[in-house]
């Protein structure tokens, strides 16, 4: 697991790159056809042969980096305040959620929407089941599958598999 960060989520700055985030990612959603162009403005970088079907959200989309060969199902939910490092030849299933970031357990911070995160890492070869939910700081290792439904709290080591809502890690 790697170190939590700590950041100011209501940060001007911030609220400026949600918002034209949620624009680009409104444009990709209503217009299949003319997509690519939009990838380039709202992701870090894409790679070649990425096909992402029906809607899409990003908190800012500029920390999504997307590597070779990649697809996302419809109804991705990504909430990049750190970066999401997809790798090559990965698949996301209908209505996955990576989140990078938390909110504060402290109810004062909370109200002062302050939160933490990490990154998250799906490296090359990964398979995610619908409905899972992959959770901040979370690297899942090359070639694995996790499950429709999966909640992944915790890394994924090379070759494994995640099912149910506990985070199981089964060898493949």
């Amino acid at each position: 697991m790697r170190e939590f960060i700590t950041f100011d989520a209501a940060e001007p700055a911030l609220v400026a790159r949600r918002r034209t985030a949620r624009a680009l990612c409104s444009s990709i959603s209503n217009n299949p056809d003319g997509r690519e162009p939009l990838y380039k403005l709202l992701f870090g970088s894409v790679g070649e042969g990425f096909e992402q079907w029906g809607n899409l959200f990003c908190e800012f989309g500029s920390n999504i980096n997307i590597g070779d060969g990649v697809f996302i199902n419809a109804n991705g939910v990504f909430l990049d305040a750190f970066e999401i490092n997809i790798g090559n030849r990965v698949f996301i299933g209908p209505h996955v959620g990576i989140y990078t970031s938390n909110h504060a357990k402290d109810l004062e911070q909370r109200r002062r929407y302050i939160e933490s995160g990490a990154p998250v890492v799906i490296e090359d070869d990964v398979w995610i089941g619908g409905g899972a939910t992959i959770l901040p700081g979370v690297t899942v290792g090359k070639g694995s599958i996790i499950g429709a439904g999966a909640v992944v709290a915790k890394s994924v080591p090379p070759h494994s598999k995640v099912l149910g809502a506990g985070s199981q890690v089964y060898p493949i």
